[in-house]
């Protein structure tokens, strides 16, 4: 083969080591983009060896080519659309029956593979063995064995993978019960191609698909009469009838290839599921490790902190700021320089360690498992309030960034699930909220930080779960869709991988997120710095931020925020283009061309108490999405749903503001207030009923 280059495409189900052997094959020429006309994510790369380029396609992870996930489709079009020159199908060995469903029917279209099977540190701690000479003798293609996670020979996999590409071997397709192969001759026939397993492939793929609008009414017919046929004798449809026999001939490869050491026992990951998936304890466990992540993150972090603050100050503020000051530079400028650009470089290194600690923990709990355990535990909550199980992993994809987390509802099957899933996205506090309670925490509440944090986190599953109620009972009324995810074993994550993620996690936070808080946090000092005549404060003049703040009072009041602390209401503002630049805000605007420290006291001074200082990090919880997160919900389901969401969310946010200000800090008007925000509740929930109506065809078709 003398292509210049080569195009090899990953493919196997969810939690195999895909990804694992792509960052081991590419390295760091990798791109990560979107799909052609979808939002779900595509990572590509390339390597060389042998002076010939190899192009790598991460596919998404799927369990078959027959479901109707966008994920699905994207992986069934690219391999017979774009007809890579090798797929590299990754199985875990450890699961192997239900991992090699895929790969029949890759063999059964002739799709040119090597098979990778991975997870066999697991396999033989299991005292299971794979022949796998035996395996690759009855499926016709080779069949290699790897431990992705450690000690793999990325050499040997791209050498395997030459061979393979250089001399393709035939699949041997699986034969099915008579009655199918009889109906598959039948129709090959008709068919009249010229390549006999062209149009077997063709026969198979009418058989379990509906059948295309231009296809001839003659074929159509004795489709329709072949299907009939075989679900009258069989007692079932004829994709369960295909699904139960390609099942069946994995069961007698298995059996045939599988040689057990020892007899079958509970395995390690056996036994802590007992705990961590069962009805009593599997709960209460996944709050307490989420608990154990804040906990670790608070602690962990608060002495950096200090650090990174106290260094960057002397450095930016003293030095600089000083050696500026010599220059006889304009004060605006100096204040510019070392308030503005000096303050936003310090107050973003000063959340590296917490948000560090937190992307660390969150990889140690999806690399060992644990995080799949988890969407079981959340499967029988998430079917009560009108959700499938698999919509718990957007929602967990949602505590990191509700971009992503929009996107990843893509793998949802039905329209009413991936619309229901994504308006529950910003209830889970992404990474950019993180930084506003971290920081007005620390500030009001320095001994129970952690506690704080973790019942906001908690306060937003508890009313996404509420919300979710609601949505059920007037707008998504339909049953959703099923729930259908593997377990992987649980295993030690290796070091590499944890920090691998964490890394990007990381780097993903400094670059975008500490790039809105800095252009926050100048474009507040250089507002700060016009000013218009104003009789309401002592300088007989006011700037425009403070004007605009101001306007807000009368609408904010309720939850305690008032006039005085006017800059809390622009900070809010700003937090509409990305949440994690209200700290940006909030610091810029309080720090007065004094220390942060300085800044640190103002702001306990302008919000006056805990309760109010509580209300205000419950409404940043609740409020309207990002900038970005609208952007994508508006490319995924509209402007109708994006307008849904800003006006809802902004509404519910204000309501529990005022719900936890008035009943912290109760005085004889709250009752009135408290009122106001209950009848709100009523007319928010009568408003989606009528809302429900016009959708609920919409989404009985969807």
């Amino acid at each position: 083969m003398s292509k210049q280059q080569l195009t090899i495409a990953l493919a196997g189900n969810p939690n195999v080591g895909k990804t694992t052997l792509f960052n081991a094959l590419t390295g760091s020429r990798q791109v990560v983009g979107n799909w052609p006309g979808v939002t779900v994510e595509q990572k590509t790369g390339y390597y060389q060896y042998q002076g010939q380029r190899y192009d790598v396609v991460d596919l998404p992870g799927i369990y078959s080519f027959l479901g109707g996930s966008p994920d699905e489709q994207i992986a069934r079009d690219y391999i017979f659309n774009e007809k890579p020159d090798l797929v590299v199908n990754i199985v875990d060995s450890s699961n192997l029956e239900r991992n090699l469903y895929l790969s029949m029917q890759l063999m059964e279209y002739g799709i040119p593979m090597l098979m990778v099977l991975s997870m066999c540190d697991i396999t033989e701690r299991n005292g299971i063995a794979i022949d796998t000479e035996h395996l690759q003798s009855h499926l016709g293609v080779k069949v290699i064995s790897a431990t992705l996670t450690k000690g793999l020979d990325v050499d040997a996999v791209m050498q395997e993978i030459a061979q393979t590409v250089q001399n393709p071997t035939t699949p041997i397709a699986p034969h099915y019960d008579e009655v199918v192969e009889k109906a598959l001759e039948r129709i090959q026939a008709e068919l009249k191609a010229e390549d006999a397993s062209t149009a077997r492939k063709q026969a198979l793929n009418y058989l379990e698909k509906e059948l295309p609008a231009e296809l001839k009414p003659e074929l159509k017919e004795l489709i329709a009469a072949e299907i009939d046929g075989i679900e009258k004798h069989r007692g079932q449809k004829v994709t369960n009838v295909i699904a139960d026999d390609r099942y069946a001939y994995i069961r007698g490869l298995a059996r045939d290839v599988i040689n057990r050491s020892k007899a079958k026992k509970l395995t390690y990951s056996d036994r802590i599921d007992k705990v961590a998936l069962s009805g009593v304890f599997g709960l209460p466990m996944f709050f307490v490790v989420m608990y154990l992540v804040f906990l670790v993150a608070v602690k962990a972090s608060d002495p950096l902190i200090g650090l990174v603050e106290g260094g960057l100050e002397w450095l930016i503020v003293e030095q600089f700021g000083g050696l500026l000051s010599s220059w006889s530079l304009p004060e605006w400028l100096v204040s510019l320089l070392v308030d503005g650009i000096g303050g936003g470089i310090i107050t973003i290194a000063s959340f590296i360690p917490p948000i560090f600690f937190i992307f660390l923990c969150l990889a140690l709990l999806e690399d060992s498992g644990y995080m799949a355990r988890a969407a079981f535990v959340a499967d029988k909550f998430l079917t009560r309030i009108g959700l499938p199980g698999r919509a718990f992993i957007p929602l967990m994809v949602g505590f990191g960034c509700t971009v992503p987390a929009i996107m990843a509802t893509r793998t949802l099957e039905s329209k009413r699930d991936r619309i229901f899933a994504s308006l529950l996205t910003p209830f889970m506090s992404c990474g950019a909220k993180l930084p506003v309670y971290t920081f007005l925490a620390m500030i009001f509440f320095p001994k129970r930080a952690d506690i704080v944090i973790f019942g906001l986190y908690l306060f937003g599953v508890v009313l996404a779960m509420l919300f979710g109620l609601m949505l059920k009972k007037t707008i998504f009324k339909s049953p959703p869709g099923s729930f259908v995810m593997e377990l992987p074993a649980y295993h030690m994550p290796t070091f590499r991988g944890i920090m691998g993620h964490t890394w990007f996690r990381l780097r993903d936070f400094i670059l975008r997120a500490g790039k809105t808080i800095l252009i926050a946090i100048i474009l507040m000092n250089l507002l700060q710095l016009i000013t218009v005549p104003f009789a309401g404060n002592e300088e007989g003049r006011a700037s425009l931020l403070e004007l605009a703040g101001r306007g807000m009072a009368p609408v904010l009041a309720p939850m305690g925020i008032g006039s005085h602390n006017w800059e809390a209401g622009v900070s809010l503002v700003s937090g509409l283009f990305a949440k994690e630049a209200i700290v940006g805000t909030l610091q810029s605007l309080y720090q007065r061309g004094g220390t942060l420290e300085a800044a640190s006291v103002n702001i306990m001074q302008g919000f006056g108490s805990s309760a109010a200082a509580l209300a205000y990090m419950v409404f940043v919880l609740l409020y309207a999405p990002c900038a970005a997160a609208l952007a994508v919900l508006f490319k995924e389901h509209g402007f109708k749903w994006l307008a849904f969401s800003f006006v809802y969310l902004t509404i519910l946010a204000w309501i529990m503001a005022v719900l936890v200000y008035q009943i912290l800090y109760f005085t004889a008007a709250s009752l009135l207030w408290i009122g106001v925000a209950l009848l709100l509740v009523a007319a928010f929930y009568y408003s989606m009923k009528l809302i429900g109506r016009s959708e609920s065809n919409e989404f009985k078709q969807a």
